[in-house]
């Protein structure tokens, strides 16, 4: 009975400790986690370069140095003739179109500024 009796106690001692540990560390750690937060959201170091600078507006360029303040505008193609790997763009100032069929290759007059026919074009000249 003696060896009962002292098992219910350690064990009621043991869970009365366990229990208090318990409700200290939920109160340690928690003043831990508000201490050592970084608290990003409210901290004023922490916010962004960009919040103060004013959004960019085209409008307020004047046409002289909008020209030079604009170069990075300007995009570069490539032709589809250069693209394809079995084709050659066609000699520069030959007049030929790089849609030209064997333009290397075409013989007679250069036509530049007449249009065939086309559903685009609608046969306007």
């Amino acid at each position: 009975m003696a060896f009962t009796l002292l098992n219910t106690l350690i064990f009621l001692s043991l869970l009365i400790l366990s229990l208090a540990r318990a409700s200290f560390a939920d109160v340690t750690v928690i003043d831990a986690t508000n201490k050592l937060s970084l608290h990003l959201d409210s901290d004023e170091t922490m916010m962004s370069i960009y919040d103060d600078i004013e959004a960019f507006d085209d409008e307020r360029l004047s046409v002289s140095g909008g020209r030079s303040l604009l170069w990075w505008r300007m995009r570069y193609y490539i032709s589809y003739g250069a693209l394809s790997a079995n084709r050659v763009p066609c000699p520069p100032r030959s007049g030929r179109s790089y849609y030209t069929q064997n333009c290397w290759k075409a013989t007679g007059p250069v036509h530049p500024y007449s249009r065939g026919c086309s559903t685009i074009t609608r046969c306007r000249r």
